[in-house]
């Protein structure tokens, strides 16, 4: 039985253009196909010598096209961001020093919240919101799994609301006093 280094040799040679044409038809971009194939290929290549896969090509093809997915589900997010932008509004190309140092103190409160956030939880969430990576990529790197991912940054969306309202109410309270 040829050693696992020739095995993958063997299957790169023969499967990376049909992976590529594979995802190329998933992405619409050869580029990142070409990006993604070449993951797939370093995941089979990480995988434990214990780990027995019968099908190889099978199982290249299956972390291909969920790579693809995931890839997919990025730039779907991505463009949501970038989408809530308001169009109407022309930008500005020299804020006032009260807009400037109303943006600064909205920065430093979503900063604070964030650094109040739990460890664990805070790397999570910049994992996701700063680095995009996917659930299933932050649960590999933090040894978890993709629910306790989803459970973590929704908790800390909460924890975040929660410091920012608990430090906002002060200034509330002061510009309207209750009698």
């Amino acid at each position: 039985m040829p050693s696992w280094n020739a095995q993958l040799a063997r299957l790169f040679l023969e499967q990376r253009k049909a992976l590529e044409a594979f995802v190329a038809r998933r992405t619409g971009n050869r580029q990142v196909a070409a990006d993604l194939t070449q993951e797939a290929f370093l995941r089979l290549a990480r995988l434990p010598d214990t780990e027995r896969i019968d099908n190889l090509r099978a199982f290249l093809f299956t972390v291909a096209g969920n790579l693809a997915l995931d890839h997919q589900r990025q730039a779907q997010r991505r463009s949501q961001v970038e989408g809530e932008m308001p169009k109407q509004e022309p930008e500005c190309s020299q804020p006032d020093g009260l807009q400037r140092l109303a943006a600064e103190r909205e920065q430093s409160l979503l900063q604070d919240a964030i650094g109040a956030l739990p460890e664990q939880r805070r790397r999570i969430f910049l994992l996701y919101h700063v680095e995009g990576m996917t659930y299933r990529e932050i649960a590999e790197r933090e040894a978890t799994t993709a629910r306790s991912v989803e459970y973590h940054l929704r908790q800390a969306l909460i924890d975040c609301r929660a410091f920012i309202k608990a430090r906002l109410r002060p200034n509330l309270r002061a510009r309207n006093p209750q009698p």
